[in-house]
């Protein structure tokens, strides 16, 4: 049919991608923190999840009523977005976590296929922003 390919990842490699998607959950759970306006103590309550509060006038503006509408769909189009990235990147993280703690089991299938890697790695997770390997964020 085609030519077959054997890809081969050593435990160095898998070590540095495992620490490559735990500092993107890291720096996304850093991101969704709540942002600090000011040196003092006020901190912003906008978050990607809500709507943001916009004033632009009165119903009867539509102009102003389409620009909020159209500014929410970029908001939930970007929630989506990062959703979908985050959980990615924790499948990934968790599957790499579960593969290299599992090494001495699996030394011998250093010659495995791609299926049988994909058995190593999770096809979902419960874990939403903010409740990954660093656990600090808010979430979206």
């Amino acid at each position: 049919m085609g030519t077959e390919f054997t890809i081969k990842i050593d435990e160095p490699t898998l070590q540095r991608l495992r620490t490559e998607y735990g500092d993107l959950l890291s720096d996304m759970d850093t991101r969704l923190a709540d942002y600090q306006w000011d040196s003092g103590e006020t901190y912003s309550d906008l978050t990607l999840g809500d709507q943001f509060p916009l004033r632009l006038g009165g119903a009867d503006f539509a102009e102003a009523v389409k620009l909020a509408k159209a500014l929410d769909k970029v908001r939930k189009n970007l929630t989506g977005r990062f959703d979908t990235v985050y959980s990615n990147a924790s499948n990934l993280y968790w599957g790499l976590q579960s593969l290299l703690a599992d090494t001495d089991a699996v030394e011998n299938l250093n010659q495995m296929t791609a299926e049988e890697f994909d058995e190593f790695i999770p096809t979902e997770t419960t874990q939403g922003p903010g409740e990954g390997p660093t656990a600090t964020g808010n979430g979206s």
